[in-house]
């Protein structure tokens, strides 16, 4: 639920920047999915102001191990809804993690099914984990939550990158430490690619209100991270000045 974070900082910024690629892991593919097709800062805002019923989650004990303890029923509603409401008019990415290598996949295009979103989204041992091309894919913050790599690869060369989890508690920093090791994923350097990262000074909320949402929550962080947007509004602005 910290997407309503990158809602805020769209708003604050949909009139200085006009992003040529537009990639996103994990929750960021649902709001890059939605930015790349035309939604505005307002739309996406009242989006994250609405998911009572998206967010209703009701628990169960999974059969399998690519089935999460949350009944998919309404979050994959509200997934379909979100892939359904529009098609990439950019070039558009979305990260995923191979299992059982655990290596980071960018998927990219607009004809991408509602079972890519999902699949970037798919945290373990919680959602569901769907079969693309004949393998399982997890969420795709697991080793590298902020895909600037998968940016550069698709030709990026100035980057605003908003970071939700610059303050990662220690256990999940050194699972995406492990992560990262076992499957030898190495981003970068990314030598003259200019990167304007937007970020929030501290730990947005608990790893409970990262997947409950409420309405005070959503309200909170989408003003924090207008305010974050604005203080580096100007750096954006002159960033892609030397771009146009």
């Amino acid at each position: 639920m910290f997407g309503a974070y990158q809602a805020g900082v769209w708003r604050a910024l949909e009139g200085a920047l006009q992003p040529d690629i537009v990639v996103g892991a994990s929750i960021g593919s649902l709001n890059g999915w939605l930015i790349a097709g035309g939604c505005s800062g307002r739309e996406l805002v009242q989006r994250w102001l609405t998911l009572k019923e998206a967010a209703r989650h009701r628990w169960r004990i999974p059969r399998f191990l690519s089935e999460g303890m949350v009944d998919p029923c309404h979050v994959e509603r509200w997934i379909r809804d979100i892939h359904e409401a529009c098609r990439p008019r950019l070039d558009y990415g979305l990260v995923t993690t191979h299992l059982p290598s655990l290596r980071p996949h960018l998927f990219r295009g607009p004809h991408l099914s509602w079972k890519h979103l999902a699949s970037s989204c798919a945290v373990p041992l919680f959602l569901n984990h769907h079969r693309l091309n004949g393998s399982y894919y997890s969420d795709g913050g697991l080793v590298e939550p902020l895909p600037v790599w998968a940016a550069v690869q698709m030709g990026a060369t100035r980057i605003v990158a908003v970071d939700l989890l610059v303050d990662r508690p220690r256990l999940l920093r050194a699972i995406t430490c492990a992560a990262a090791w076992y499957c030898g994923h190495r981003p970068g350097p990314f030598g003259a690619v200019e990167i304007l990262r937007i970020a929030p000074a501290r730990r947005l909320g608990t790893a409970w209100e990262s997947i409950c949402w409420s309405r005070e929550n959503a309200e909170r962080w989408i003003e924090l991270g207008e305010k974050d947007a604005l203080a580096a509004k100007h750096f954006v602005v002159k960033c892609f000045e030397r771009v146009h």
